[in-house]
């Protein structure tokens, strides 16, 4: 089948996009399913488990884990709403999904996921758009972990979430930052140590400015996307996608 066939390695997630309102799409297959909720830091499901739903999420963001043979963690990815993850190549689940904060989503059988997907000559195409879009995103993540410095890193990273809050007019100026420093860690690529530095140094030169507990206001935000040093061809891969972290830099 298409699914099955077209599934890479990594657990796939897909995001609507503007111009796919108007008939039908991939995230609409969960319209009519049930919403659960997920308290900070409880599983959605655990690595192995058997892979027989796919998930939508609504509200909150959900971080994909493994842990490594010496027991370290890395966070291959977080997903945030309207983002679909769940799908492998097999019968089994690719690493620990995780509520980093309140989470609602919705799930789906796989397998009437699939057959949704294979039945429809509108969502096959939509798939393998999404696909593409994870591949890209994929590609992106490895040269901001092979090639960027920390700062590099964090900015991106805060750069992506200034673009999950923001809309049609542009990235958002506040944003909220609900993962801990290990969880940035985990996912950058570098020690808890390091991204506390970071974040510190941002607030001290007047980049961003803390005010809540995990609400910040980018207060400089051109300097932002300077100091994340991204490049255009970067600018459309609206996703954080999964990979593979490099060595940690001190």
């Amino acid at each position: 089948m298409l699914v099955a066939d077209a599934v890479s390695q990594r657990p796939c997630r897909f995001r609507a996009a503007a111009n796919d309102r108007s008939g039908p799409n991939l995230p609409g297959l969960f319209s009519q399913q049930p919403l659960e909720t997920f308290g900070r830091g409880e599983t959605v499901y655990r690595d192995g488990d058997p892979a027989t739903h796919v998930f939508k999420i609504v509200a909150g963001i959900v971080r994909i884990a493994r842990i490594l043979s010496d027991g370290s963690r890395v966070i291959t990815g977080f997903l945030y709403p309207g983002e679909i993850f769940g799908l492998s190549p097999d019968e089994h689940c690719l690493g620990d999904a995780e509520a980093v904060g309140s989470v609602k989503l919705r799930r789906l059988n796989r397998k009437r996921f699939q057959q949704a997907v294979d039945s429809s000559e509108l969502l096959r195409p939509q798939f393998v758009d999404w696909l593409c879009r994870e591949m890209a995103g994929a590609q992106a993540r490895m040269v901001l972990l092979a090639r960027r410095n920390a700062e590099e890193r964090v900015c991106d990273l805060l750069l992506t979430l200034t673009r999950r809050a923001g809309d049609e007019s542009g990235p958002a100026t506040m944003i909220e930052i609900p993962m801990s420093r290990v969880d940035m860690a985990d996912y950058l690529g570098l020690t808890i140590e390091t991204v506390s530095r970071t974040m510190t140094s941002l607030i001290n030169r007047g980049v961003i400015r803390s005010i809540a507990r995990y609400r910040f206001d980018i207060c400089k935000p051109a300097l932002l996307r300077r100091l994340a040093d991204r490049g255009d061809e970067d600018d459309d891969l609206n996703g954080i996608a999964h990979g593979r972290p490099a060595m940690r830099p001190h």
